[in-house]
């Protein structure tokens, strides 16, 4: 995002939340069409399967992921960050199962932007967040809270770098272990200081997780 997200870290504190996400959704919907065009990915979808369960790798908008988090004995199923409802909705019916679940990691639109239109198009879905920010969560957590999706568990981390209300979901179930993280931290280094301090990222690279 470059001098965008350095302007937007500023302006964002200052304008009301409507704003910045209407904001938000503008510029990586241009970057999204600029890149793939109307109807293109950035990458092509992947399946990782393990013994107990099978994630669904979902490329979104120009850079983004949401991933599709499935129990293989109850076919019950949970997504993260599903900003864009319809190719979600696509691979649960290809893959058969039962969506359940809503796994919100922090309020950008580009990873939040989604919720709206997802409960709208699936009712009775749990939508899960840490932040009063992110649109249509039924369930708000704390560090260290847990639920279940099937035989699934799942258990949320703090970690309020780069949005306060930022967090992180383990996934383990028997030996297989999933740690989905959103924005605070990437294959080639952390998340950018939206809010936050240095010292809270440290706390949840090395502290959190990091075990």
């Amino acid at each position: 995002m470059g001098s965008f997200s350095s302007l937007f870290s500023v302006f964002s504190r200052t304008l009301p939340l409507g704003v910045t996400q209407k904001a938000t959704a503008f510029y990586f919907k241009a970057c999204a069409l600029s890149k793939v065009g109307i109807r293109g990915y950035h990458s092509e979808q992947k399946l990782i399967n393990t013994a107990t369960m099978r994630v669904r790798i979902l490329p979104a908008l120009s850079d983004n992921y949401m991933y599709l988090l499935v129990d293989e004995t109850s076919q019950q199923a949970a997504v993260v960050d599903p900003v864009d409802p319809d190719t979600v909705i696509r691979a649960v019916e290809q893959e058969g199962v039962r969506l359940t679940t809503v796994l919100t990691t922090h309020h950008h639109w580009d990873h939040a932007g989604g919720n709206k239109d997802i409960i709208a198009k699936i009712p009775g879905l749990e939508v899960i967040g840490g932040d009063d920010r992110i649109d249509g969560v039924t369930r708000k957590v704390r560090h260290g809270d847990s639920l279940t999706v099937g035989g699934i568990h799942v258990t949320c981390l703090s970690t309020p770098c780069p949005t306060t209300g930022h967090v992180c979901y383990y996934v383990t179930q028997n030996s297989d272990k999933i740690v989905f993280t959103g924005d605070t931290l990437f294959l080639g280094g952390c998340g950018r200081f939206f809010e936050g301090t240095a010292e809270q990222m440290y706390d949840a690279l090395v502290t959190i997780l990091s075990k």
